[in-house]
């Protein structure tokens, strides 16, 4: 499934989840954490700094993150974490927004006594959140992890009967393409019942965690919240664009390693995944070949490599640094 497709496309595709639902939640892998009225599920391991945050993708959930997160713990400490409405997540205000979201993350990281600057390695429309993040908070991001993350240009409506870029719109045409839907939403889609690939590398007991983690996220689907949420994504992917286009590296020389799939991709997707990379000066891309869109199940050990790397530099700058201070 693309699950950005299905996010972005909301106004073609609402879901629902019908009264005789009856799935039983599993168990949370990681703790539930109050953030000031609402709790928030994070799950973290290892121990050793920076800390590693991770942020899942559209439609995603912090289980996704586990063969990562088990060949990451020896060397650092990492945390998933699920956004509000996903998974063990409490609902908030909003449903996805970029303010909801990153006001949660900082609150959350404070709430666990986790101390910045942080790793953060994204997934897919992860990348425009953590880019927000690090945009609020520059001084709490030591580096970053691109996975197959979205590029600024890579959400699309339909406008008109074509498919059009969302960061060309402005707010009464994007509010054009939900409104038809809002008055008269489709009927829903069936309920996913098991998992596909590469979901199905995750252990048993986690395969059932994420049917039970889509089928709640899909029953909490409407388009008033898909419209207010898609308003948020396009005005920060308008000004991600704006701060990308007006430097040569918009995030200096923060340590920044663009993991982008090999397969299922196109040329046009290549580039804009190679132009991420020149957010910094130092930034680094690596091709997985063996990886469609998650490349965090398909290719673990990519992921957990580029991390590493990451921790390499910002080591690395740190003892340059206090060799310059002590000369």
């Amino acid at each position: 499934m693309n699950r950005l497709l299905l996010a972005v496309l909301l106004s073609a595709f609402p879901v629902a989840l019908s009264a005789q639902d009856t799935t039983a939640p599993p168990s949370p892998t990681g703790k539930l954490v109050d953030i000031g009225g609402r709790r928030l599920h994070i799950r973290c391991v290892g121990s050793a700094s920076p800390t590693v945050i991770t942020e899942s993708g559209s439609s995603s959930f912090s289980i996704e993150w586990a063969l990562v997160q088990e060949k990451v713990a020896p060397f650092a400490r990492i945390c998933s974490y699920d956004r509000a409405g996903f998974a063990w997540s409490d609902r908030g205000p909003e449903e996805n927004t970029v303010e909801e979201t990153m006001d949660d993350l900082h609150h959350l990281l404070r709430a666990v006594a986790l101390p910045p600057p942080y790793v953060l390695v994204v997934h897919s429309i992860g990348g425009m959140y953590v880019q927000a993040y690090q945009r609020r908070y520059p001084d709490e991001v030591a580096g970053l992890v691109l996975v197959d993350a979205t590029p600024e240009e890579d959400a699309e409506y339909l406008y008109n009967g074509k498919s059009t870029v969302g960061i060309t719109l402005n707010y009464d045409q994007l509010a054009s393409v939900y409104a038809p839907y809002i008055k008269n939403p489709p009927p829903p889609l069936a309920l996913p019942t098991a998992v596909d690939t590469p979901y199905n590398k995750l252990s048993p007991d986690l395969q059932r965690a994420e049917v039970w983690a889509e089928r709640l996220w899909r029953s909490r689907v409407d388009m008033p919240h898909s419209w207010i949420t898609a308003e948020s994504w396009r005005q920060e992917f308008v000004a991600l664009r704006n701060r990308r286009l007006a430097t040569p590296h918009a995030l200096g020389d923060l340590p920044l390693i663009v993991l982008r799939r090999g397969r299922r991709t196109t040329d046009v997707l290549n580039q804009r995944e190679a132009d991420l990379v020149a957010l910094s000066s130092v930034g680094k891309l690596v091709v997985a070949t063996e990886s469609d869109h998650e490349i965090q199940l398909y290719q673990p050990d990519l992921v957990v490599q580029a991390i590493r790397d990451v921790i390499g530099e910002i080591h690395a700058n740190h003892r340059h640094s206090r060799d310059h201070l002590q000369h």
